[in-house]
């Protein structure tokens, strides 16, 4: 079997184009596409593919994030256990970060999203490509990038390099023909590419119950969620996720310092 080089993280609202980045990387249909009016929420929720990028094979993970209502509804329990589950799969850390997104409009929720997972999963260290899809209807598709580079920067969104695809053929028009191949095709070998200029080789040590602390204790600060009642919840997370007495008595600290 060959080597897994790396862990890539694909994170974006529902209907940003995740799956279909997944499904075109690998040449066929691996992931299933969401449908965007039945998708549940399941912040940090993952599912995971070990996919080749030019002969080098990458494990890729799809991973659910904030999506339009979310905030104020989110379970805690529930997303750190999910949190915990994502963290404690990543041997070796994180070598690319993928955030994906559709159309160049940048709602409260994409901005939340790049700050919970660039800045807060990843600690502002993972090298990261946006990836803006759906458009297909564009002549030149890049130009969506250069034309509002300034103001994803504005919103804090700055990324290692950016790249804007499709991920539809569109209608059939003939035999073997689509509406959008060109601009598809375009997308496909730019994908892979951008993959290998960006992602980090070099094999990290990563403690990854220091990683799951230490970011819990700063999602519990972005989402708003006190202290009040924090022991309750440290309770039913370290049930939920077996963690050992110490580590749930650290846990436990480290929640009572991001409440305070």
């Amino acid at each position: 079997m060959a080597e897994v080089l790396g862990n890539i993280v694909l994170v974006g609202e529902t209907g940003a184009g995740k799956s279909s980045i997944i499904n075109m990387i690998a040449g066929t249909r691996v992931a299933q596409i969401s449908n965007i009016a039945l998708a549940g929420t399941r912040v940090f929720e993952s599912q995971s593919y070990i996919l080749p990028v030019h002969g080098r094979d990458y494990r890729f993970f799809e991973t659910s994030s904030l999506n339009v209502g979310d905030w104020g509804t989110m379970e805690r329990t529930e997303a750190i256990a999910n949190l915990y589950n994502l963290i404690t799969r990543l041997d070796g850390g994180i070598s690319l970060l993928i955030f994906c997104m559709r159309g160049s409009s940048i709602t409260d929720v994409v901005a939340q999203n790049w700050t919970l997972f660039h800045d807060i999963v990843c600690g502002g260290e993972v090298p990261t490509l946006l990836v803006v899809t759906g458009l297909e209807n564009e002549e030149i598709m890049n130009k969506v990038w250069w034309d509002n580079r300034g103001t994803f920067e504005d919103q804090g969104i700055c990324p290692d390099d950016a790249a804007c695809i499709t991920t539809i053929r569109g209608r059939r028009v003939r035999e073997n023909c689509h509406t959008f191949d060109e601009h598809y095709e375009e997308s496909q070998r730019k994908i892979p590419n951008m993959i290998l200029n960006r992602v980090r080789l070099r094999t990290r040590h990563v403690d990854k119950m220091n990683w799951f602390f230490t970011t819990t204790r700063s999602t519990f600060s972005f989402f708003g969620w006190t202290k009040t009642h924090n022991a309750n919840v440290t309770r039913e997370i370290a049930t939920l996720i077996g963690l050992t007495r110490g580590e749930a008595r650290r846990l436990a600290e480290e929640l009572d310092v991001g409440g305070k």
